[in-house]
């Protein structure tokens, strides 16, 4: 099995720097051209694994969650997923961002009214897949709770994808002990 790492919107490979140290595995990270559409970047993510033997274990942050639910659909030896924090519905402050720069990419792609949002969330989730639900941070502007960047309502609009609860913030919770444990339990569990 291998471990793939999708990093949420305008990080790297690098935000899973703490997670990667602690759960031991081969690794693929996908890192993707916020500059580009999400179409351009999953088409090279995609022809990425399409030449990998081994089973694929995803563990994403935020819009990495996305981009792994496209992924799971297209291949086959898909066998998990880990989210922490995706915006299943979209970001409603990417919405924002593109008033200022409507220009730009990332913005229109993860926006709740993005074609790239409404269809991920036509994709039937095939495989185990549990998300990471972030309850702590809140800023007053996003309607609801939130993390500081993504709402929970957004987190949590998937009846496909189990859901645990972990008390820290949207840039925290790559930093977390307790996802780190809930990895290598659902790694284990994937092996057998």
């Amino acid at each position: 099995m291998k471990l793939v790492y999708i990093h949420g919107a305008t990080a790297s490979e690098r935000s899973f720097a703490f997670i990667s140290e602690h759960v031991k595995g081969k690794a693929i990270y996908l890192n993707y051209d916020r500059f580009s559409s999400a179409a351009e970047n999953l088409k090279r993510m995609t022809n990425r694994l399409t030449d990998e033997s081994e089973d694929l274990y995803y563990i994403t942050h935020s819009l990495g969650g996305i981009y792994a639910v496209y992924l799971q659909d297209r291949i086959s030896y898909s066998i998990g997923a880990i989210s922490l924090a995706t915006p299943f519905n979209g970001s409603e402050i990417a919405s924002w961002g593109r008033l200022m720069n409507p220009g730009y990419a990332l913005f229109a792609d993860i926006a709740p009214t993005s074609k790239f949002i409404a269809k991920s969330r036509e994709i039937n989730i095939r495989t185990p897949w549990t998300q990471v639900v972030t309850t702590v941070g809140d800023v007053p502007w996003l309607a609801g709770p939130n993390d500081g960047i993504v709402t929970r309502a957004s987190m949590t609009c998937r009846n496909d994808v189990d859901y645990v609860e972990v008390d820290r913030n949207h840039y925290e919770i790559v930093q977390s002990q307790r996802v780190v444990d809930l990895i290598n339990t659902h790694i284990t569990q994937g092996e057998k």
